[in-house]
Formats: structure tokens, sequence, C-alpha cells
């Protein structure tokens, strides 16, 4: 072997071991950096390179710079982050909601048992005061659990409306992020460059994985590394143009704005219900069909209670009651009465579990007007009289009783209904609640084993660089040893010809 072939083999090891120290430094500080990939320095054996003047030598180049990737594994990891994200965000927003809906201080259960029994206690003695009084206790005990659970279902609305704002918000702050970061891999995929630089890469990954745990959605990586992201089958993302995404006015649909590029108001809008993914995907939940169904069940209830309640003083259907025990509260007016008129006379009758599932029904249906006159529970109140002489005609002593003992059995009766309701109100919450919750509980298994698989391929091992650092230290210096024995070689052949 010549003394160019000697030195230039060298030269090569030292390039090499630069270029892995290089490497190894990105590695060991890219440990504190999220989605961060390892980087590897990679070398090429050519008996024709790096000699350039004899081509009889045998040595090493460096030929580039991977990422240790498996686009595979990245996708399932996407996917999966967004399935992750959406049980999360379901499992935050409602892990309250059902201890206090099943405990008895707070549920509704007990209370309706309660006043269930105090019309039986009455019924066997409609002239004792006490009897009466122990009616309106538990009447105003009834109203304020209806009241705390409304208040609750109202929160978790407000709480869900709020987050989706914010995740939108963050949503529209990534999408140009991303768009702006597939132009600069354009960019380095043109005439004259290599190929996008691995932290390019790392951001792009990055900005997937964010977009992932907001919004869900399809993320695909093109030919040219550029990434697309797609929502309900629209590109929210395509190469370098970004589109956006709003909250229609109702606060219940998002809505999804494309081609931009056109300009600011030449984009046009599809409006989704429903997300399959992501934190967005599940506050929509939430917002549409979570709350909604338990503020229904709560609804229900309150209009049954109201009907047959206030009906038991009741002379006749289409007559104003004698005695209202509840009512519903809108604005300054209290309606309680039953009468023609009244917006509580138009409540059907209450006698059996299928006529509360019939009302349940009724609410579901558009043409439904009574709670959009408020009729419904977060207006339900108490107007059980506390003077317990108006249980009695002419509110004295003596007075003939204004609900009769018959009355008050058949209203007892149907507390069998009311339990039933109440029951199926708490076993709906509590069912989807642990469903939830199951379903975050295998998603993290199934996160974290995705994660163990990508940390395995690109993930940074501290001992394995400290490893490979003492490995390019010593193929430094045998390089360096190498260049002083061919300076030698080469001052011995100039010696010899002088």
């Amino acid at each position: 072997m010549g003394i160019y072939s000697i030195t230039e083999s060298a030269l090569s090891g030292l390039n090499i071991a630069q270029a892995g120290i290089l490497t190894t430094s990105q590695n060991v500080a890219g440990t504190s950096v999220e989605g961060y990939t390892r980087r590897n320095a990679n070398t090429i054996m050519d008996k024709l390179a790096p000699n350039s003047l004899m081509l009889n030598g045998s040595s090493f180049a460096v030929e580039g710079f991977t990422r240790q990737y498996s686009s595979l594994l990245n996708g399932q990891l996407l996917n999966q982050q967004a399935k992750s994200s959406y049980s999360d965000t379901l499992v935050q927003y409602t892990q309250t909601v059902d201890a206090l809906v099943a405990d008895k201080s707070t549920g509704l259960n007990v209370a309706l048992n309660d006043f269930f029994n105090a019309f039986g206690a009455y019924a066997a003695d409609p002239t004792n005061k006490s009897m009466a009084g122990a009616i309106s206790g538990a009447a105003n005990a009834v109203a304020q659990r209806m009241t705390g659970m409304s208040t609750l279902a109202a929160q978790i609305q407000s709480d869900a409306q709020k987050g989706l704002t914010d995740t939108v918000s963050q949503v529209n702050t990534l999408l140009p992020a991303l768009a702006d970061i597939n132009q600069r891999i354009i960019e380095a995929n043109s005439p004259g460059n290599s190929a996008p630089s691995a932290d390019l890469l790392d951001e792009r990954d990055r900005l997937l994985s964010q977009l992932q745990k907001l919004i869900g959605g399809q993320s695909l990586i093109n030919s040219d590394e550029t990434a697309t992201h797609l929502v309900a089958g629209m590109p929210l993302v395509e190469r370098a143009i970004s589109n956006k995404v709003t909250i229609n006015a109702d606060l219940e649909h998002v809505a999804l704005t494309f081609n931009l590029q056109n300009g600011p108001n030449k984009g046009f809008q599809t409006t989704v219900q429903s997300l399959d993914g992501g934190q967005a995907g599940a506050l929509l939940k939430i917002s549409n069909q979570f709350v909604p169904d338990m503020v229904r069940q709560l609804d229900t209830i309150a209009l049954g209670l109201v009907k047959v309640a206030n009906s038991a003083a009741q002379s006749a259907a289409g007559n104003a009651t004698s005695l209202a025990i509840f009512g519903f509260k809108v604005g300054s007016t209290t309606y309680s009465s039953l009468a023609t008129g009244d917006r509580t006379a138009n409540i059907r009758s209450i006698a059996s579990n299928a006529d509360m599932t019939s009302l349940y029904n009724d609410l579901e249906s558009p043409a439904n007007l009574m709670t959009a006159n408020g009729l419904k529970a977060a207006n339900f109140v108490s107007v059980a009289p506390s003077n317990f002489l108006q249980y009695s005609t002419g509110a004295v002593d003596g007075g003939a009783p204004l609900i009769t003992s018959a009355k008050a059995n058949s209203l007892q009766q149907l507390s069998t209904v009311f339990a039933s309701r109440a029951s199926d109100f708490v076993n709906d919450i509590g069912v989807q609640v642990a469903t939830w919750k199951n379903n975050q509980k295998a998603d993290t298994v199934v996160m974290s084993n995705l994660k163990d698989q990508r940390d395995s391929i690109s993930g940074v091992s501290l001992d394995e660089e400290a490893a490979n650092l003492l490995k390019y230290q010593q193929l430094y210096t045998a390089s360096t040893k190498v260049l002083q024995a061919g300076n030698q070689m080469f001052n011995t052949l100039l010696s010899i010809m002088n």
C-alpha cells in the first residue's frame, strides 16, 4: 500500500471518527427532547475510494447520516395517540360524575325514596300535620338534589365547550407550523440539496403527534417526506397548504375550512358533528351526547314528578291543582298548576315505566316544546308549603285534607316507577364512565408497548452512546497514529532520496 493510500485511509478514519462523535453528542443531547430520533453515521467500504491517485487502494468514507426510524411503527404510534388522548379526555371530564350521581348524599335515589315514603306515611293519617311536614321536607330535598345534578351537568357541558375552544385554537396554531415544515422539506429535496435534515423530520413527526392528540384523523407521510393530515377524509394540511378549524356558533359542532390558499375569504366549510379520536373528538362526544342524555334523563324525572305530585290534589284534568308540590321557575314565574293554559298542562300522565319512557322520547322529539319553554330539571323547584296547615282546605285546623288518603296511596305506589328511572340514570352513567375507564387502561397499555418498541429502534441509550464515544475516540487516536506513521515514512523517503 502506498503512502498516499495510508494517508487518505487515515484521513477517512478521522472523518468517520469526527462524524461518529458528532452524532453521539447529538444523541446524548436529544435524550431530553421529546420525539427525538437517534442518528447514525453511515460508512461505506470501496476499494476505489477515497484514493483518487492510486485506484488499487482500499478505504472507507462517510456516506451520510440516517435516523433510526420505522415508518410502520410510527404510523401505529400516531393512530394510538389519537385513541389514547380520546379516552384520557373522556375520563378526565367525567371521572367525578359517577361517584356524585351514586352518592347517597348527592344522588337522587335516596331523596326520591324518602319523598314517596313520606306520602305513604301521610296516607295512613292525612290530618297529621307532622306527616304533611315530612312531605314538604322530602320535596325540598328532592329539589335540592335535582338542582345539584343539573348544575353538575351544566358544569361538564361548560368545561367541555371551553376545552373544545382551547383545543381548536391549538390545532390552528399547529397547522401552519406543519405546512411551514413541509415547505422546508420540499426545499431540502430540491436540486443542489442532499436531503431534509433529521431535525426537520423529527419536528414533522412531533407536530403530527400533537395534532393526533388534539383532533385525531389520519397522518400520511408522502414520498417526498412531507406530511398530509386528514380529518373526516378532508386534508387539514397538504404539503405546504394549511387549512383551518372553527367552532360553529352552537358550540356543538366543528367546521373545517378548506382551500384557504386562494385567499382568507375564498375557502369553503364542511361541518363535522363527531370525530373519531383526539381531545376534540372526546369533547364533542361529551358536549353532544353524554351531557344531553344526562340532562334528558333528569328532565324526564323532573317533569314526571311535577305531574304525579301536583295531580294528587287535582280535582279533574285541566283544573288547577289545589296543592302544588313541585314546579318550574322560569324567570320570575313558577309553573305548577297543571291547569289548561299553564305550561305544565301538556305533561303526559304517568302510571308506569312505559309512560316514563314515552315522556323521555317526547323530549328527544324535535317537536318538543316543554324544555324549550323552560320545563326542565335546571328550573325544577319545590313549592311545597312550609305552613303545614295549607295541606287542608281553608288552611286551618280541622279542614279537609287537600290530598286524600287514596290519592296519597296511589302516588306512593308510583315510587317503583321513579326509582327505576333514577336507577337507570345512575346505571347509564356508571356503565358509560366505566367503559371509558376500561378503554383508557387498554389504550395506556397499547401506547406503552408501542413506545417501548419505538424506543428500541429510535430511542437513545446513554450506555450505548458512551460505548460509541469510546469507540470513536479510539478510532480517532488510531487514525492519528497512522498519519504520524505515514508522515515518518514520507520523511524517511525524502531523507534517502537526498
